[in-house]
């Protein structure tokens, strides 16, 4: 018998699997071996990676977020399938939507115009591309119009439509005449009688510079339950369950499992939204086109810093000092960071220190610098496309 550090419930050993406590959006594969945990029971790895992980993940901001970092690793000498952009829903009603669809539009590399009709979820209403659950489950159409630009490389379009959705049931549509290939090789479906009458309503709506007012879903607490959920769970990773059994950890869990109407958990913190930022600060404390954790005692307690980027930024308090060894604040007493280049299949473990060092100029890092003259080598090329 094991007990959960998430629902905090005993059950059978074959109940448990493994857990990143830093979710894999993020870049958890390429973390420390000590944040890849055994100690989370199915139930919760299921649940709160759909209604906690994903609530955070699919939220507008961070979604696009994460995706740009796949455009500014981009090499054009050795093209991959980039992800789209969500944009929104459209204010465009195809022939047949139904009160429980929603035409949502989604952004190509180059400009292409993707419009995917599929079930609306209102609790999860926020998330980009809807509940990940129904996606997979039940079958929904998306309609693909090639832009202007696609003819300046017409492989990285290519490439991006026959990537778009993948692992989601969707039967995809090509509203553009392509000459030269077929887009049934890269999944794409014949059109019915339906599609039919939908490609055309398309093309007329997306002809000349048609002005659209999308509407983009907004939920201002998707981030509470996830900072909780991500404190819990490197607290656990890096001291083991005792600082689990504190007063300020009661809280934290008031947060992971936190419903409307609930009171406020008592959790020190900030959030991306509602604390100004200062733009200096964000620079110094997050990597471009990374995600950025830092780790750092105060005499409050041990602090998470989690940065998207250099626009982005959370601070969360996880764990206090008093219930702790002086061994075990010696293990992080200057504090360290983990930066998550997940496009690049990399994470980079380095001390505080030595990333302010970076950060200033006074020690530039190694591997730090051959990232970055990867992202500097191909940085422009798609404004000079």
């Amino acid at each position: 018998m094991k007990r959960c550090i998430y629902c905090r419930q005993e059950k059978d050993d074959d109940q448990f699997t493994l857990e990143h406590v830093i979710p894999q959006f993020l870049g958890g594969a390429y973390t420390p071996e000590s944040f890849k945990i055994r100690d989370v029971c199915k139930n919760c790895n299921n649940n709160l990676g759909l209604f906690v992980d994903a609530g955070f993940e699919k939220n507008w901001l961070v979604s696009n977020n994460l995706r740009q970092a796949a455009y500014a690793f981009f090499d054009p000498e050795n093209p991959t399938g980039l992800p789209l952009i969500c944009m929104g829903n459209s204010d465009l009603v195809p022939p047949q939507l139904h009160e429980h669809e929603v035409c949502e539009t989604w952004l190509g590399p180059l400009g292409e115009q993707i419009f995917w009709i599929r079930p609306h979820d209102e609790r999860l209403f926020w998330y980009a591309g809807g509940n990940p659950r129904t996606a997979k489950k039940v079958e929904s159409r998306a309609y693909f119009l090639f832009s202007e630009r696609s003819l300046k490389n017409p492989l990285i379009t290519w490439l991006a439509f026959r990537d778009a959705f993948e692992g989601r049931r969707v039967k995809k549509i090509m509203c553009t005449t392509v000459y030269g290939s077929n887009p049934e090789d890269i999944g794409f479906k014949r059109p019915d009688e339906l599609d039919q009458l939908r490609i055309v309503f398309f093309n007329k709506a997306c002809a000349g510079m048609q002005l659209r007012q999308n509407q983009i879903p907004f939920y201002t607490h998707f981030d509470f339950r996830f900072l909780a959920k991500l404190g819990i769970g490197i607290s656990y990773a890096l001291f083991g369950e005792k600082t689990l059994n504190t007063k300020y950890a009661d809280e934290l869990y008031k947060g992971l499992w936190h419903k409307e109407g609930d009171p406020q958990p008592q959790i020190n913190g900030k959030t991306a939204l509602f604390h100004k930022s200062d733009p200096i600060f964000q620079k110094l404390t997050g990597e471009e086109n990374s995600v950025t954790i830092i780790i750092q005692p105060f005499p409050e307690g041990i602090t998470l810093s989690l940065n998207l980027g250099t626009s982005l930024n959370w601070i969360i308090k996880f764990a206090e000092l008093n219930n702790l060894s002086s061994k075990e604040i010696e293990l992080i007493k200057d504090g360290y960071v983990i930066l998550l280049f997940r496009q690049l299949k990399r994470g980079i473990t380095m001390t505080l220190a030595d990333y302010l060092a970076h950060k200033t100029g006074l020690k530039k890092h190694a591997e730090l610098l051959e990232i970055s003259s990867m992202f500097e080598l191909h940085k422009d090329y798609f404004k000079n496309l």
